[in-house]
């Protein structure tokens, strides 16, 4: 486990390190669990339900979250179309 140092802004807003964002796919939007235990808080990136989907349907309906999307879009608009 590595150890950064990070400002908390007078909002309470704190910036990620990119090299930490990349290395972990954290992009804007993305989802964050914080766990608080005494004195200790812990983040935690939520994987979106299309990145879950992935490696799931990985030889049905797409290996990524992107195709999955697709997936997902063009079957809403199939169904909009009946």
């Amino acid at each position: 486990m590595s150890t950064e140092t990070v400002t908390v802004s007078k909002r309470g807003y704190i910036v990620l390190p990119a090299h930490i964002r990349r290395e972990l796919n954290i992009k804007p939007g993305s989802r964050m669990l914080i766990h608080r235990k005494n004195n200790q808080l812990t983040l935690e990136a939520v994987p979106s339900f299309t990145q879950k989907l992935s490696g799931i349907t990985q030889k049905t309906i797409g290996d990524t979250p992107e195709k999955v999307d697709e997936f997902i879009d063009n079957s809403r608009r199939d169904r909009a179309d009946d």
